[in-house]
């Protein structure tokens, strides 16, 4: 937190002693303990019933010298200046104030974490597809369609196949060809797979007046069966959760026989989104493996820290731990035959599940098993009498429930291979390691950086390593706070919740690009001088005329937008529904692109537009709200970062007069060195976020907090300088710093000489 004015003000207010400039020159030390000590404490912690607000934050010493020497002692403010003062912000800032000083008063340490949410999800979802195998995704889009002269699927009645950009059809009374098929009936299946971007509920939708089936994630059951059609158009709706950054397998069956009219129409609703044809950039034409995805519902993770982490353990999440373990076993017994290579009636069907199990636990474990634990977890679930299916169902809870599985630094060699290849897998898929990671950990290649860094950028090409990242983007830019984007239809009518979803979808968009096909250079996130739209957007934020009107196009923007701090998702996110809020957008970019601290308001004060006079500017109704004394110590930083927005509307359009005056965007920023900064628009902000090293090194921590589940100062003092160096010397570089904070977690604490470089 920041020390606030009114903080300071307290400080040498305490008691009622001769000026500290008589007599001999007083310690900062002396003259915090003579007058600050009775209401600040013996080490800033607070002293209730007069200042119980603890003195800690992230300003300089200059600028902590400027605000006592300006404003101490309360009763009698600028008697403490000069050296005296200097005297008194050093001794703070070094003793307990600044970040460092904390770190060192109270060393952080690793702490013993079970997994967080998402990758207990992710970790189920593999331990199962290390069974059923993974198909390698090509780049082709689309689904592959198939046509069939009669109702049947027949062979014999096969016309033609094609690969179909989406399933959107209304053929009329028509045909696919009249040349081929009979108007009376025909048919058609699609195969392939729908990427998900996010986790979540995904709702499918299948509008026909034929009979259609629809099969999502799941090769035997259907998800809609509206194979009996009363040749009215009808819409037919599912829902089923998917994780993010997968595919996952889909096939459409469908068919007219003797209706008037053929048509079918496959859309669907995402997460955030709004119902919509899948568009090709969705739909694969390879087939994906399905996947176990888990749809008993958890607790929230901890996120006090800033992060979600796993420290917390309640009833209610050991419960849903139960409960999903349940749940796996149940989904695992109705594929077991499968999973065992054989069938219900083979004589060798013990000794294969036996098998199957041992693997299963030494997955789950993420190690092979000691001949004690194989006893424990496996060979002794089948000395009951019973079905096997009741063993097996019996292995799989234990070794889902044992804190080998959920606390996975729980390992009986915490400094050997296969501990490596854990926290690796869980820094950059939060997941388990594969085969390749595990066939390293047998073969004792994981015990030096470059074999580590090797295996972590073999990873970073994977799909969940991509989706490990967007989800840290989620996090960095507040986007896991906000369910969706609302605008009063009497101020805005021109938009809409699709408008909302095409803004959301531009950004993902931007980002994939940026990381991925672009250079990855963090700057760049910041001061892109380009956009994602589609027509919609397009039309609505007056871009250049698009050059297919499909899906979406990368288009250059003028110099008054920069990255994401302009983008207009992000704009519209913070903003109220029927204007700016330069203080909404200004935390924003205080807090998660600049990285400063921000303490809590000392008063939660409401912002009431009716409450002003009509004619002013939003400008105008911030500096008059938070102009206080005490609201200035943040609003000094908020203010001006807000202010730069002020030439974008509440959606995010550029605009250059409010209220028939031209909008001021001008702002005198103080960084933590001392220097003031004078902001004319949104790029000086930028600007400034992308070549500071104090924001560059937040981003660092921020990311490494996001991928290990601790903090960077837990793995040793300079961990994060030494991140951020190698991260400024790669020409700040994002996918590359994520493999070297996964390679620096996963090697810490290791003893191996050979390691520490």
């Amino acid at each position: 937190m920041i020390l606030g004015l009114a903080a300071l003000s307290l400080c040498l207010s305490c008691g009622t002693v001769e000026p500290v400039s008589k007599g001999p020159r007083l310690s900062g030390e002396q003259i915090y303990r003579r007058q600050c000590i009775q209401c600040h404490g013996e080490n800033g912690e607070g002293v209730k019933g007069k200042y119980d607000e603890r003195l800690a934050g992230d300003w300089s010493i200059a600028r902590l010298t400027k605000v006592i020497a300006k404003t101490m002692p309360e009763d009698k403010p600028g008697t403490c200046t000069g050296a005296d003062a200097t005297a008194v912000s050093r001794y703070i800032h070094a003793a307990f104030y600044s970040p460092e000083a904390q770190a060192h008063n109270k060393p952080p340490r690793i702490e013993l974490a079970r997994l967080t949410n998402r990758q207990f999800e992710h970790s189920l979802a593999d331990l199962l597809k290390s069974f059923t195998g993974d198909t390698a995704m090509g780049n082709e889009r689309g689904l592959s369609g198939t046509y069939y002269s009669a109702r049947g699927f027949r062979a014999d009645k096969k016309i033609f196949a094609r690969t179909d950009a989406t399933v959107s059809f209304d053929f009329g009374e028509a045909t696919p060809d009249d040349a081929k098929f009979t108007k009376e009936e025909f048919s058609a299946q699609w195969f392939g797979s729908v990427w998900a971007d996010e986790t979540g509920d995904y709702e499918f939708i299948l509008k026909t007046e034929n009979g259609s089936r629809l099969w999502v994630n799941d090769t035997e059951k259907t998800l809609i069966d509206a194979w009996v059609s009363n040749g009215q158009r009808t819409e037919y709706r599912a829902t089923l959760r998917l994780l993010g950054g997968r595919a996952y397998p889909i096939r459409v069956d469908w068919f007219k026989f003797k209706d008037k009219r053929a048509s079918i129409e496959l859309r669907w609703r995402t997460p955030h989104g709004v119902a919509q044809v899948i568009p090709r950039s969705h739909l694969l034409t390879q087939r994906a493996t399905p996947t176990l995805v888990v749809t008993t519902p958890f607790p929230p993770d901890d996120s006090s820290a800033g992060y979600a982490r796993g420290v917390a353990v309640s009833k209610q999440w050991d419960e849903a731990a139960t409960q999903a373990a349940i749940e796996v076993a149940n989904k695992t017994l109705v594929q077991l035959e499968t999973l065992l290579r054989t069938a219900s009636a083979t004589t060798n069907r013990a000794q294969k599940a036996r098998e199957f199990c041992g693997q299963f636990v030494e997955r789950a474990f993420r190690r092979p098993l000691t001949a004690e634990e194989r006893n424990i977890y496996v060979e002794s679930q089948f000395v009951q009498p019973g079905p096997l299916e009741n063993s097996v169902k019996r292995v799989i809870l234990r070794a889902l429930k044992s804190p080998h599985f959920l606390y996975p630094a729980l390992t009986a060699a915490p400094r050997d291979d296969h501990a490596v290849a854990t926290r690796l897998a869980l820094s950059l898929w939060d997941s388990l390691p594969d085969a390749p990671l595990l066939q390293a950990a047998v073969a004792g290649q994981l015990r030096t950086r470059e074999q580590v860094r090797l295996q972590a950028e073999r990873m970073l090409k994977d799909p969940r390593a991509h989706a490990k990242l967007r989800d840290f983007f989620h996090h960095w830019l507040d986007l896991d706070k906000g369910e969706s984007v609302a605008k009063d239809p009497k101020v805005f009518p021109e938009f809409s919740h699709e408008l909302a979803a095409d803004l959301r979808a531009s950004l993902h968009r931007f980002l994939d690009h940026a990381m991925w096909e672009s250079s990855g250079d963090y700057r760049q996130l910041l001061l892109a001088d380009y956009l994602f739209v589609n027509e919609r957007l397009a039309t609505f934020y007056g871009s250049a005329k698009l050059t297919n009107g499909v899906g979406f196009e990368k288009v250059a923007v003028d110099a008054s937008r920069a990255g994401v701090v302009t983008h207009p998702y992000l704009l519209a996110t913070f903003a109220y529904a029927d204007n700016t809020s330069p203080i909404h957008r200004g935390v924003f970019l205080a807090r998660h692109i600049a990285g400063r601290s921000l303490k809590p308001p000392p008063n939660a004060v409401q912002f009431k537009d009716k409450e002003f006079k009509p004619g002013l500017t939003m400008r105008e109704k911030v500096t008059h709200l938070t102009s206080a004394a005490d609201c200035m110590s943040c609003h000094s930083i908020i203010n001006p970062l807000g202010f730069a927005l002020e030439n974008f509307d509440s959606l995010g359009r550029y605009r250059t007069h409010e209220q028939g005056r031209p909008v001021d965007v001008t702002g005198d920023y103080a960084t933590l060195d001392g220097q003031t900064l004078r902001f004319g628009s949104a790029r000086d902000v930028a600007r400034h976020a992308a070549e500071s090293p104090h924001a560059q090194r937040q981003f660092v921590e921020q990311l490494f907090q996001h991928t290990t589940k601790q903090t960077a100062r837990a793995f040793g003092r300079e961990t994060a300088a030494v991140l951020w160096q190698g991260f400024a010397q790669a020409d700040c570089n994002v996918p590359k710093l994520l493999a070297e904070i996964a390679v620096t977690a996963a090697l810490h604490d290791t003893t191996t000489k050979t390691v520490a470089k």
